[in-house]
């Protein structure tokens, strides 16, 4: 056999390969979009506060360290990073404990941007702080010139989530962890619903922060609210990435949709 017709069935088999995961990862995704069944009627009601932040869509997961938001720099709009003391309170990027040895401050993921007054930040805020320790992180973003409506502090219900509503910060309240889990239940359902509203109309987030399982259940039952989706079970390349981002892209109550990479 010629080596030039081995190069064509190499090239053609490739191809094929190629078209046959493009097509199953877009029948995936669009399984994956299908819309929950209702057991209650959506709600118009969507209590938050005004939406200040850039708005566009992607973020990636997890810059915790300036060589990762350097490497980012040019491909996406916005970081989501996590915020904790170290053991003399000072605020660090870190997820962990353990983490906080490295000393990454906020700063610091700054200077490795070159634009940082043009991204958005999703901070996970990991404890509860201070009014000192808020008051740090808002001057650590003062100082590299980054507005503060760029800050969006994801914090669980408590008293950081209350100081930042205080300020007049973007809260991202994270949805509750039964949200997706109504076990087909009517009244399960109602009382799921009432629960969320309680806690927007109490705490008026920016938007509401939520894994991409529960999406669906937003999207179904709380359309106009808006949502911080974060999907982080890939990290390896895949095509289901993009086909679900042209999803959120037509979802206009999706301010931000977080994937993660494998590259750091």
């Amino acid at each position: 056999m010629k080596k030039s017709r081995i190069i064509l069935y190499v090239v053609l088999l490739a191809v094929f390969s190629f078209g046959a995961y493009a097509a199953f990862m877009y029948v995936y995704t669009e399984w994956k979009f299908l819309p929950v069944e209702l057991l209650q009627q959506p709600s118009p009601a969507a209590p938050h506060s005004e939406w200040k932040a850039p708005d566009d869509l992607l973020y990636i997961h997890k810059v915790n360290t300036p060589r990762r938001a350097e490497a980012k720099d040019d491909s996406y709009e916005g970081y989501e990073l996590d915020l904790l003391p170290d053991t003399t309170g000072n605020m660090t990027v870190a997820h962990d404990l353990d983490d906080t040895q490295d000393g990454t401050k906020l700063t610091d993921i700054f200077a490795a941007v070159d634009n940082p007054s043009e991204k958005g930040y999703w901070l996970d805020i990991k404890t509860e702080l201070t009014p000192a320790q808020l008051e740090q992180i808002l001057l650590m973003a003062k100082a590299s010139g980054v507005p503060l409506e760029n800050l969006l502090f994801e914090c669980v219900p408590g008293q950081t989530a209350k100081m930042v509503q205080q300020k007049g910060l973007a809260l991202l309240l994270p949805v509750p962890d039964e949200f997706d889990k109504d076990g087909g239940d009517p009244q399960t359902r109602k009382e799921i619903n009432e629960k969320t509203l309680q806690l927007w109309e109490e705490y008026k987030p920016a938007a509401v922060s939520a894994s991409f399982g529960k999406y669906p259940y937003l999207r179904a039952y709380f359309p106009n609210m808006p949502k911080a989706i974060y999907y982080s079970s890939t990290v390896r390349p895949s095509l289901k990435k993009p086909f679900m981002v042209n999803h959120m892209e037509e979802d206009p109550s999706v301010k931000i949709f977080m994937i993660d990479e494998y590259t750091w």
